[in-house]
């Protein structure tokens, strides 16, 4: 384990294997990534490409779910479980948001831990809304004057992606500001959503402090929002 813990992460590793049995085994795709269930965690790791970095990053997915934050999973089936809004948007985006809003809670302990904030994202340099993708967006967001049910899932991906961008160097005023002006009242719903899991304390064991507030405060926001634009 000399490969994958040393004295910044080695505290966070044994807190973990309290209530975890941790295995480590080779990447299928040459990816870090994990998978827990009950009280079994399997980390995969790329045995060509040896990191710190990326292992922690993956302990920390672990560690969301040892606090019981279980955001990205209560927002997906919330989500799914709407006939509404299913039909606008895709499995994928929902995969995306889980997992920006976990990144978003994972990034400051892993940067606390000393570890290299470049590393922590294979998509860490990537501007994650390029001016092809403004322009396309803003070309095909509406139809005449109803909204595009099509460029919802995208919208929603591009912006949550830009709000948790953990790369202080990417700055989005120009695109926040044509999102927003494309639709104010969706982008406050996403901005909403960043916001509040920002403010979540995984730390508190208060029974009001719960993750499922933010889920269906988002889910309500997002179907009163399709009902006032008539979407079909």
């Amino acid at each position: 384990m000399k490969e994958f813990i040393d004295e910044r992460n080695v505290e966070l590793w044994n807190q973990l294997n309290e209530d975890y049995n941790i295995e480590i085994e080779p990447s299928f795709n040459d990816e870090y990534s994990c998978f827990t269930q009950n009280d079994k965690a399997i980390i995969y790791v790329d045995y060509q490409n040896i990191s710190k970095d990326s292992f922690t990053h993956e302990l920390l997915h672990i560690y969301l779910k040892h606090k019981e934050f279980y955001l990205g999973s209560s927002l997906k089936v919330t989500l799914q479980q709407s006939n509404i809004l299913r039909k606008y948007l895709s499995e994928n985006l929902l995969e995306h948001i889980g997992n920006c809003l976990d990144h978003l809670k994972m990034f400051k302990i892993y940067n606390d831990l000393g570890f290299d904030k470049n590393l922590f994202l294979l998509d860490f340099e990537e501007n994650k809304c390029n001016t092809f993708e403004l322009a396309n967006l803003k070309a095909n967001f509406k139809i005449k004057r109803n909204v595009n049910p099509l460029a919802i899932d995208f919208y929603i991906g591009k912006l949550i992606a830009m709000l948790c961008d953990p790369n202080e160097k990417h700055i989005y005023n120009i695109q926040l500001s044509e999102f927003k002006k494309l639709d104010v009242e969706l982008f406050t719903i996403v901005e909403k959503l960043v916001n509040e899991t920002k403010e979540f304390d995984i730390e508190s064991n208060d029974s009001l402090n719960s993750y499922r507030d933010i889920s269906t405060a988002f889910y309500s926001r997002l179907v009163k929002w399709i009902h006032k634009n008539n979407i079909k």
